[in-house]
């Protein structure tokens, strides 16, 4: 019985350290990226990572601006960017409605009426 407890806390201590180790590795990168970031920042560099594809960066960028509120001129040029990319209408509309939870009713609303306008002036 002894041996089975002693062979038990072995493993758990294994396991405790495995995730220590993971911790400090996930910790690493994070501090790597957010290192890489200010210096990017710092020199005005285009962050070019290729992780996100270019609608993935539009649906960013457009429910930022949304949550933002007050870029009317912004929010209208990234519209336009975003269907230029392949977002379709729906998607857009979309992404809208879903920003509504998280910036409130009169942000999407204002985002929804520049969307419309924009839909109207491209007929």
């Amino acid at each position: 019985m002894n041996e089975e407890k002693e062979t038990c806390q072995v493993k758990q201590e294994t396991a405790a350290g495995n995730r220590e180790k993971l911790s400090i590795y996930e910790n690493e990168s994070i501090r790597s990226n957010i290192e890489q970031l200010t210096i990017e920042l710092s020199e005005q560099k285009e962050f070019n990572h290729f992780i996100l594809d270019e609608k993935q960066k539009a649906i960013s960028t457009l429910s930022s601006l949304i949550t933002k509120g007050n870029c009317d001129e912004e929010l209208k040029t990234h519209f336009e960017q975003a269907l230029h990319i392949g977002l379709s209408v729906i998607e857009i509309m979309e992404i809208i409605k879903h920003c509504t939870k998280v910036a409130g009713f009169p942000h999407s609303i204002n985002a929804l009426f520049i969307f419309q306008n924009l839909l109207d002036e491209n007929k």
